[in-house]
């Protein structure tokens, strides 16, 4: 295993910036996800980790020595690619054991080790052929298999699980989270899909376009973005954005859209002082908007536009006249397109940032699960 510091580390490709100063710590034995839409830099960023790039600038550090002009052999990982790099005229059996077979290891741990492996992602009947003989997802499982039974002190995987299908995805994917958990090897793991970063990660780094936004735990990204990019990459369906302002009477905070002043909670605070009122963008999730039927009594109104039944429950596209709303809503309830409901906005739950930068501008710091006094019942309160 091994800690991993990235200092003030740039790769640039002639004029264009691909990595912008990026610092992060990573420690023994954690599983960090680098995040991000494509072209973010997260892969440029694992490469240079790996050593197949060199950093234009900056420092990398295992175990507090510098690996800049440490060749990709000598520096004790295993990395899974996005493309499979697979010796084509080895077996599935033999590219697995490459590895071992050429660092001379017990032949008896190996064969244990590679059952295990082979059993996990379920290659008993691939180990004699060949990968022109395997589908792509096949393939994958394959280079999977391979890093797994290296055993490294760093694990490096860019988007290893993008070409198996959905049950597969969930299931390997699983996988690793246990074999993290029994071989808590130091582990690097690039994907821009954010249900893999959320379930599986110690640790997420969201990046874009270069630079590193955000650190901190999955909960800790999705509760408390940082700013207005990372609050719309993180939850599906992304968190909505409303125009709206800022203001304070009599010392508390409120915010204002929709035609519509919400007060917040006492807990709420600015990250900074700031001249009120202020134009903000608003943020809500559509797990924090409560729906009732009809329109009357409800500060907030709006027509179902569009409904998107996905089992357990229901996506609503929700017309508020100059704003349209993604809201969720339990599966078996009867919702209609055309109906006319009325909304109410979690205030624990408001986001506010600024319009210009996308700086989240609340300090979420006093707000704690356990204390929560909820304003609404988040529950859709429907006829059958």
């Amino acid at each position: 295993m091994a800690a991993v510091a990235i200092e003030q580390v740039w790769r640039r490709f002639g004029p264009h910036v691909a990595v912008s100063d990026l610092n992060l710590n990573i420690a023994d034995g954690e599983f960090v996800v680098l995040l991000g839409p494509s072209g973010c830099g997260k892969t440029t960023s694992l490469r240079m980790l790996a050593g197949l790039e060199r950093p234009s600038a900056g420092l990398i550090k295992i175990d507090d020595a510098v690996v800049n002009d440490v060749p990709a052999g000598k520096r004790d990982i295993a990395m899974v690619f996005q493309s499979y790099a697979l010796y084509p005229h080895m077996s599935v059996r033999r590219n697995l054991t490459f590895g071992p077979r050429i660092r001379r290891e017990d032949k008896a741990a190996t064969e244990r080790a590679l059952g295990e492996v082979v059993a996990v992602l379920g290659l008993e009947a691939l180990l004699d052929r060949r990968p022109n003989q395997l589908s792509g997802g096949q393939r994958q499982r394959v280079a999977l298999g391979r890093a797994m039974l290296r055993r490294p002190k760093l694990f490096l995987l860019d988007e290893p699980l993008s070409n198996l299908d959905a049950a597969l995805r969930g299931q390997v994917r699983a996988e690793l989270v246990r074999l993290h958990r029994q071989f808590p090897i130091t582990t690097v793991y690039v994907t821009h899909d954010q249900v893999e970063a959320m379930t599986m990660a110690d640790k997420i780094a969201v990046m874009f376009h270069g630079r590193l936004h955000q650190v901190g735990t999955p909960q800790q990204v999705f509760d408390d973005p940082d700013n207005r990019a990372v609050a719309t990459f993180i939850g599906s369906p992304p968190m909505n954005m409303l125009p709206g302002t800022l203001s304070a009477e009599d010392g508390s905070l409120g915010i204002t859209c929709l035609e519509t002043t919400i007060p917040l909670p006492a807990w709420v605070a600015l990250r900074k002082p700031q001249p009120l009122p202020l134009p903000i963008s608003v943020g809500i999730r559509a797990t924090d908007i409560a729906i009732t039927p009809g329109a009357a009594d409800a500060m907030i109104s709006g027509r179902i536009d569009v409904v998107e039944p996905m089992g357990a429950e229901i996506f609503l596209t929700i017309d508020c006249g100059s704003q349209s709303l993604i809201c969720r809503a339990p599966g078996r309830f009867r919702l209609r397109a055309g109906e006319t409901v009325g909304l109410a906005f979690d205030a624990n739950h408001l986001y506010a940032f600024d319009p210009e930068t996308g700086e989240a501008l609340i300090d979420r710091s006093g707000w704690s699960a356990g204390d929560l006094q909820r304003d609404h019942r988040l529950e859709v309160t429907h006829h059958a």
